[in-house]
């Protein structure tokens, strides 16, 4: 029985440590995004989405390869 409660404890504290990971860079990610997104077809704000999650992405790399 201590064992399964440890075994849980530790699943728990790793999945909460997993979502505030996402949380905070889901936030970081919408904070970079305009007010408005004129895009007048799917196709285009599939581009546009795609084009700022790269932006994101480049940016958090620059961030990590500068603290090294």
């Amino acid at each position: 029985n201590m064992i399964k409660s440890f075994i849980e404890r530790t699943k728990y504290k790793i999945l909460n440590k997993l979502r505030k990971s996402i949380e905070t860079n889901f936030s970081k990610l919408v904070a970079m995004f305009s007010k408005h997104i004129h895009a007048v077809s799917k196709k285009g704000l599939s581009v546009k989405l795609l084009l700022f999650t790269i932006a994101y992405n480049l940016k958090v790399l620059d961030e990590v390869n500068s603290i090294k």
